[in-house]
C-alpha cells in the first residue's frame, strides 16, 4: 500500500533489499498476494516500534488479520530467526568480529530432540532420583 510520507519504522531500501532475501517466497500455485511482503514488514515494525495493539494499525497498512497471520506464520518457520541470525552476523563481520562458527551435526541434532516438550520430560524422568530406585 503506497503512503505520502513513510513511518520512522518503514525500511529503507538498502534494508529492504537484505531482509527480502530473507523472507520465504510465495507459492506458485494459486491467486497472487493481494498485500506485498513489504508492507506487511513495515505493518510488523510499526506494530513493535509504537507498542500498539494489532487492530490499532493505521488504515494504510494491510489489515491487522493479514498482518498477525504473516506474523504466526514466519514466527511458527523460524524466519525471525533466521533474520536474526543474518543481521546479527552481518554486525559482527562489519564490526571486525569472526563469523560464530556453526554447530557441529551432533549437537544441534541433540538440541532439536530436547527442544521438543515430550523428549525433554522424559530426559528429566530418567534423570529424576525420586522415581529411579537405583543411586549411585
Amino acid at each position: 500500500m503506497a503512503q505520502d510520507e513513510p513511518y520512522p519504522s518503514d525500511l529503507k531500501e538498502q534494508e529492504w533489499n537484505i531482509i527480502s532475501k530473507l523472507l520465504p517466497a510465495g507459492g506458485k500455485l494459486g491467486r497472487p498476494p493481494r498485500y506485498e511482503k513489504r508492507d506487511i514488514l513495515n505493518a510488523i515494525l510499526y506494530l513493535v516500534r509504537q507498542g500498539c495493539t494489532w487492530r490499532g494499525l493505521p488504515h494504510d497498512f494491510p489489515p491487522y488479520r493479514i498482518v498477525f497471520y504473516y506474523f504466526a506464520k514466519w514466527q511458527q518457520e523460524g524466519v525471525w530467526e533466521r533474520i536474526n541470525h543474518a543481521l546479527r552476523d552481518r554486525v559482527r563481520v562489519a564490526s571486525g568480529k569472526k563469523k560464530p562458527q556453526a554447530l557441529r551435526s551432533s549437537t544441534a541434532r541433540a538440541l532439536k530432540w530436547l527442544s521438543n516438550p515430550e523428549n525433554a520430560a522424559m530426559t528429566l524422568a530418567r534423570r529424576s532420583t525420586e522415581e529411579n530406585d537405583t543411586f549411585w
